[in-house]
């Protein structure tokens, strides 16, 4: 055998060596999907009707834009795209509305109805950022997060008090699923952990309506930056589970690549418009609901659904 061919086929056998250790090998790329979320001790029925009641007292404390305003339609269309994603027998009856609050929030209620802020709306840079938001709020609704807060005996009383329409304990009740209605805005109380699976459901939402899951972390750690201002209000009910941005990329490193929708035309009108919105600090709306004035405002705008 001659010198080189002895070295041909060394670097054969090298090679081969190689590309059979698994390091070598290409990292397989997985489809993500949606996770079973589990069961709770009440049905998904009367996790609608406490929502639909918890709604109720959501048009009683706080102004909401009708139906019909170009925001709340560009917010539905936006949440469709969505909630489209989900398996039918995991999904809910989810239905969008928008606050005109200055203070950058959103939050979902058992059962699926959600309220955004129009100050969310002006405070994302794209489309697929508000998305984000939408799509993490939509995960507590799907992971039933705030259904498995109450216990066993918390949820005779509750569906007691349910039979009677909360028969005017509705915040004692809605304070059991950890939802509390006061000082201008309504609070969910979540934990780190809910906080991290609503990050990781919320990826795969937004993965699969076609857009960049980084999108969600990269809006979180904008309103973390900003200290004052609206963040906090939005950060204090939901607990930083730690460095969502790693954990987000830990997530998606495997899933197959994208063509992800980053903006539309459709958000840049959204955007524009709700900077014309009449907008109330969290203080203003607090102390109008005292006077009754957004309950009555609600009925002459046509905003409280039948």
């Amino acid at each position: 055998m001659n010198q080189r061919s002895f070295e041909s086929r060394c670097l054969a056998l090298l090679l081969a060596l190689l590309l059979s250790e698994p390091g070598w090998t290409a990292t397989p790329t997985v489809v993500p999907q949606l996770p079973d979320p589990g069961s709770v001790g009440i049905t998904k029925e009367q996790q609608v009707q406490l929502g639909r009641q918890a709604m109720a007292e959501v048009y009683q404390q706080m102004p909401v834009l009708p139906d019909s305003s170009p925001q709340t339609q560009y917010v539905r269309q936006l949440g469709k795209r969505l909630a489209d994603v989900i398996p039918q027998e995991y999904s809910w009856p989810f239905e969008f509305h928008v606050i005109p609050q200055k203070d950058i929030n959103a939050f979902a209620l058992p059962g699926g109805p959600m309220f955004v802020n129009v100050g969310a709306i002006v405070a994302a840079d794209n489309e697929a950022e508000l998305a984000g938001v939408m799509a993490h709020e939509m995960s507590h609704v799907y992971m039933q997060h705030s259904a498995k807060q109450a216990g066993k005996a918390q949820w005779t009383s509750l569906l007691g008090a349910l039979g009677g329409l909360f028969g005017g304990g509705a915040a004692g009740s809605l304070a059991r699923l950890g939802i509390q209605l006061g000082a201008g805005t309504l609070m969910m109380k979540y934990s780190r952990g809910d906080e991290a699976q609503a990050d990781a459901v919320g990826a795969i939402i937004l993965y699969k309506a076609g857009y960049n899951p980084r999108a969600l972390a990269d809006f979180f750690e904008k309103l973390e930056q900003q200290g004052g201002g609206g963040g906090p209000q939005f950060l204090s009910d939901h607990p930083n589970p730690g460095n969502r941005q790693a954990a987000i990329e830990k997530e998606v490193n495997n899933w197959p690549p994208k063509n992800y929708v980053s903006n539309s035309q459709a958000f840049v009108r959204a955007k524009e418009d709700a900077s014309t919105v009449k907008t109330y600090t969290g203080e203003q709306i607090a102390e109008g609901s005292k006077q009754g004035l957004w309950a009555r405002q609600n009925r002459q705008s046509g905003a409280i659904p039948p």
